[in-house]
């Protein structure tokens, strides 16, 4: 059993969710931009799991996190016509920058940018909605991993 755990670790394996924001990053005065309320949970949430403490207000050092979220257009990608079934590429945007509670820059803003590939069938225009949907909310998902991931690699 011993072995089995030690080589898990060795293979670089991490349970999901199990980055750790570094000391410095661990008051959060967290500002979004164009996130609904669904999105604005979500990263709380993913935040919240990597050990932030978030704050409302200036508190302190808490560090000030700025992130917004764009969808970009749909991209057709492949249209079988005869056969109702199409593929498209969804595109999210996240951008984020974060500064010192006096507003000095800590790191240079960055943009993270995800896509995903969805068949949809034409014929069923309800399912190609929820089909949408879900792929919007699995990418913000990925998105908010990736910052924090980002966020725990930072030397401050």
């Amino acid at each position: 059993m011993v072995f089995l755990v030690a080589s898990l670790t060795a293979c670089g394996f991490h349970l999901r969710d199990s980055t750790r924001l570094p000391l410095p990053l661990i008051t959060i005065l967290l500002l979004t931009e164009d996130l609904d309320s669904r999105q604005k949970i979500e990263l709380e949430r993913q935040l919240i799991l990597a050990g932030a403490s978030l704050k409302d207000v200036q508190v302190g050092d808490a560090v000030q996190l700025t992130v917004a979220i764009r969808v970009l257009p749909d991209r057709s990608v492949v249209n079988t016509a005869g056969q109702g079934v199409s593929i498209i590429r969804i595109f999210r945007q996240l951008s984020y920058s974060l500064s010192t509670a006096t507003g000095e820059p800590l790191v240079d803003p960055t943009t993270i940018l995800r896509q995903q590939d969805i068949a949809l069938d034409s014929n069923e225009l309800a399912a190609v909605e929820y089909e949408k949907q879900n792929a919007g909310i699995l990418l913000d998902q990925e998105l908010f991993r990736q910052l924090i991931l980002q966020l725990s690699h930072l030397q401050i």
